[in-house]
This record gives structure tokens, C-alpha cells and sequence, in this order.
């Protein structure tokens, strides 16, 4: 019964999910159609009908998609939004869906806000009418590359696509390497390799080294388990992933820890967890913090990151890189293609324009197609600066390895964007690139100018 219980509780979540959903797209939809749409239910207080039988809402709003007005059932053919004539999507969606007009009625307020911030934001120039709108088609179909909520389409075929309460990416991670190989090409290889290996080595010595010396006593006996103290300085980086417990009865499954409530087979997995739990597992914890970050900045963010890039940007793109007296440096060239390229696959251009709706449509945001920034690639200038901050912060990103970036439009600060390159988890052995953008507030104003020039 437990489970079952559960279960019921899972379906019922996911399906209020879809609920509101599926409300919201359609009643944002009818609301650019006809701008009258649930003034009868908000305004003017003529909802009994639905008080009594809520579900025949649902029933209206499933009847406005079967029958032939502007408001269609969409799917993307080629990139371009058309009319989805498989009507059994539309009552399979439906069957599952309830509604309450008292417990569901900020659906239906912010359905409006985000119609209302639409018409007045979309044109530059004036509101959107209704009348300049030829169709309104509901993804209902998405899919990995379109998962836009609602496409608008106006007179004359030029679409817009919607999604209806999701800001604009501010933040993303992905893998180093994606991000390093664009700009380092073959270069990247080095980071394990000739120079750079024993710096790995280095790094790795100064962990097992800092932890095994401050933990308390317990803690100790159990790194004792898997290593001989006296042989930290020459364990290297790539053996340290190896090490496994020296009883041979644990060799395999491991020995069950008690002081973090699982068995632990390998070396740094206990270092992990001795790391995740440092309050627990050193006297000053604090201190030892500052320790690690400390040798962190120096060898891995210094010694062997900021060195990988600058010798193999100065090496291959001297002339691609100027100096700025801001202490940035202008990409052009080669480099500047690289880094376009990432800044256009993170922010997640498409072939088509996207508008986002974020905060139920009080926060309207507008990102150009790939083809904008091709068009006005020569207007575009991306700087950029991966200098090391050599002091130890409280914030442990600030600890990490960073470079900003700059994207200039005409001289006009369009976003800017720090990579962060840090371990997936602490000493974990991979590396992993978080993504934060700051885009301008001015962004969407910038971006329209030049759109209409």
C-alpha cells in the first residue's frame, strides 16, 4: 500500500503539472486572438458555470483546438511551425487533465499578464493587434530542438516562438573539454602530459597530504587503510585514482565506514567524503580549507591552466589577441570565431529567434537567431581575461579558475559571461565548465535597433 499510495501521489503531481500547462498555452493563445478572452471570468465575474462543473472549461478550451479558428495544434516540418491535423494528441492530453476555477484561478490572472506583456513588448514600434496575427500554433510535439510553448505566426508567415514562463539562461555547465578542444585544438592533449603531469602530481600530493595531516585521529586510521603516510610524496596523480584498500578481504566490495555510513573501496572516494564532511573531520576545518584552496590556486588555476591557455594562445594566435588598457584582451581572428562559437552554443541560439516570458511574463527577453549574429559578426567585438586571483575567497567558486568574457555590440556591452573551471567534485579527477551569463538590461533594446537597421 505504501508504494502505491506513492505512486498515485507521482501521477497526481506530474498531471497538476501538465494541467497548468496545458491551461496557460491555450488561454495565452486565445488571449493574442481575441484580447476580450476570460474577461467574462476575471472582470466581470461570470464564472459560475464553471463553478459548477469545472471540468467544462477544459471542455471549452479542448473544443477552441478542435475546431477551425487561428488557434491550431502545432509541429515543426524543416524549422517552420504548421498546422498538426492529428487531433487524437489533443484528446489524449485532455483526458488526463482536471481543473478548479477557485483552486487554478492564478493560471488564468497570469495567462493574461503574459498575453498583455506580448502585445505590448513583441513589436518595436507598437502593440501587436489582433489582427496581425494569421495563426497561433500550440507545441504540443516537442522536441530537443524545439521545446518553444507557442509559435505566433503574423501576416505575411514571419513566426515567433514563445516559451511562456522560462527566463533566458543565466547559468549552464558542461564539459571542459567541449569548451578547452574549441579553443585549444590539439593543444589540449598537453594537460596530462610532458610539463603539466608532474604539476598533476604536485596537486595530488598536496591533498592526500593537507587532509591526512589535519583529520582527526579516526579519520587518520582510516587513510591509513589504503596508504603508507610515508609515501604520500610519490603517489602520482593518475595512481592516486587506483589506490585501493590494502586488506585484501575489502578489495573488492570495500570496507563498510561507519563515520560516513558506506562502504568506501578506493582511496578518493574516502577522500571525498572526508572532504564533504570536513567539520566533522577536522579539528579546524576552516583552516584546512584555506590550505587546499590555496595550493588549488597555485598549482592547478596558475601552474597548469592559466599556462596551458596562454602558452597555446601566444603560441598559435599571436596575432589574433591585442591588449586593451582595461587589462582585457580583443579577440579577432581565429579566436574570435572560437569563442563566438561558444558564446552562441551556450546561450542556445537556434536557427529562429526565441522570446522567453520568465517571472509569468513580467521579465521579457529576446534572443536573436544564429543568423543575426552571422550577419553582424564584423560589428562584434568578444573580450577577454583569465587572469588568476591568487587570494583565497569564502565562496569556494571564487576559488576556481575563471575567464570573462565580453560581447560588445557596436561599443554596447551585450552580455558578459564567466567560464568557470572547476572539479565536477573536489580533486574528483574531472574537469567540468560552468557557464554564468550577465546580460545587459539594455540587451533586448540593442538587439531589436539593429534588427530593424
Amino acid at each position: 500500500m505504501k508504494w502505491l499510495k506513492e505512486y498515485y501521489l507521482f501521477k497526481e503531481s506530474k498531471n497538476n503539472a501538465t494541467m497548468k500547462n496545458v491551461v496557460r498555452d491555450i488561454c495565452v493563445s486565445m488571449l493574442l486572438i481575441n484580447n476580450e478572452f476570460l474577461s467574462n471570468i476575471l472582470d466581470r465575474g461570470l464564472s459560475a458555470r464553471y463553478q459548477e462543473n469545472t471540468n467544462v472549461f477544459l471542455t471549452d478550451l479542448k473544443n477552441l483546438l478542435l475546431t477551425k479558428n487561428r488557434l491550431k495544434l502545432g509541429k515543426f516540418v524543416d524549422n517552420k511551425c504548421v498546422e498538426d491535423d492529428d487531433i487524437r494528441k489533443i484528446n489524449s492530453v485532455f483526458e488526463s487533465l482536471s481543473f478548479d476555477i477557485e483552486k487554478d484561478w492564478k493560471i488564468l490572472i497570469d495567462s493574461r499578464i503574459i498575453a498583455r506583456s506580448i502585445i505590448d513588448k513583441l513589436l518595436p514600434d507598437r502593440k501587436l493587434l489582433s489582427e496581425d496575427i494569421s495563426n497561433v500554433y500550440w507545441n504540443l510535439s516537442k522536441d530537443d530542438e524545439h521545446q518553444e510553448d507557442i509559435v505566433i505566426e503574423l501576416d505575411g508567415g514571419k513566426q515567433y516562438s514563445f516559451f511562456l514562463n522560462k527566463n533566458l539562461l543565466s547559468k549552464k555547465s558542461a564539459s571542459f573539454n567541449t569548451f578547452a578542444e574549441n579553443l585549444l585544438g590539439q593543444d589540449l592533449e598537453l594537460l596530462y602530459k610532458q610539463e603539466y603531469l608532474p604539476k598533476w602530481d604536485k596537486l595530488t600530493q598536496e591533498w592526500i597530504r593537507i587532509l591526512y595531516e589535519n583529520a582527526n585521529k579516526n579519520i587518520q586510521l582510516h587513510i591509513e587503510k589504503f596508504i603508507d603516510p610515508k609515501r604520500i610524496e610519490s603517489i602520482g596523480y593518475f595512481e592516486y585514482f587506483d589506490i585501493r584498500h590494502s586488506d585484501y578481504k575489502y578489495k573488492y566490495l570495500g570496507e563498510f565506514i561507519k563515520d560516513f555510513d558506506k562502504n568506501i573501496l578506493k582511496l578518493s572516494d574516502l577522500l571525498t567524503e572526508v572532504w564533504k564532511h570536513r567539520d566533522n573531520c577536522f579539528m579546524d576545518s576552516e583552516r584546512v580549507y584555506a590550505e587546499w584552496m590555496e595550493a588549488k590556486i597555485v598549482i592547478l588555476n596558475s601552474r597548469i591552466l592559466e599556462n596551458l591557455f596562454t602558452t597555446s594562445l601566444k603560441s598559435n594566435f599571436a596575432n589574433d589577441i591585442k591588449k586593451l588598457e582595461d587589462g582585457f584582451k580583443l579577440a579577432g581572428g581565429s579566436v574570435k570565431m572560437k569563442l563566438f562559437k561558444s558564446f552562441i552554443d551556450k546561450l542556445g541560439c537556434e536557427e529562429r529567434p526565441l522570446y522567453f516570458l520568465g517571472s509569468n511574463g513580467n521579465i521579457f527577453s529576446y534572443l536573436p537567431s544564429r543568423d543575426f549574429f552571422r550577419k553582424n559578426y564584423d560589428d562584434m567585438d568578444i573580450k577577454f581575461d583569465y587572469h588568476v586571483n591568487f587570494s583565497v575567497s569564502d565562496e569556494e567558486d571564487s576559488n576556481d579558475f575563471k575567464i570573462k568574457l565580453v560581447l560588445e555590440l557596436d561599443k554596447n556591452k551585450l552580455f558578459d559571461l564567466i567560464i568557470v573551471i572547476k572539479f565536477s567534485h573536489e580533486m574528483s579527477g574531472r574537469l567540468v565548465s560552468k557557464y554564468n551569463f550577465n546580460i545587459s538590461k539594455n540587451f533586448n533594446y540593442l538587439i531589436s535597433s539593429k534588427d530593424n537597421n
